[in-house]
Parts: structure tokens; sequence; C-alpha cells
């Protein structure tokens, strides 16, 4: 990896976060795309909505308690 050597003041207080440029690809390995590697269960996140409903008329249910007592 190549780096254009950069001043102080644009490095700034961490010189380890400076941006770097990858200028070398690898072409003898291949990989799956994301899409193809991800892993998802059947039912999961099913049980979302039903918690944020639970959350949201809870919060409706507290708001109106105290705007009105």
């Amino acid at each position: 990896m190549t780096e254009i050597p950069k001043s102080p003041q644009e490095v700034g207080l961490n010189p380890a976060l400076r941006p770097r440029t990858e200028e070398a690809h690898d072409t003898d390995r291949r990989t799956p795309a994301p899409a193809d590697s991800a892993s998802v269960q059947h039912e999961e996140g099913r049980a979302w909505p039903i918690m944020w409903l639970i959350v949201t008329v809870a919060c409706i249910i507290i708001g109106a308690w105290l705007i009105f007592f």
C-alpha cells in the first residue's frame, strides 16, 4: 500500500486515523457476495412489531397520564 506523505496539519491529532487508499487488488481469491453468504432464521424478527406496538402504547399512556394528571 503506497501512501502520499501529508503535512502534520492534514494528519490531525491521531495519525492512526488518517485516510488510506488500497491500491493493490487481490484477483486470485473469489469471495461470495454478501447477500449470498447472509443467513437468517425462518422466524427471526417476527416479535419486533409486537414489541414496538407495546412500547408505543405504553408511551402514549404515560404521556397522556403526564399531560392530564
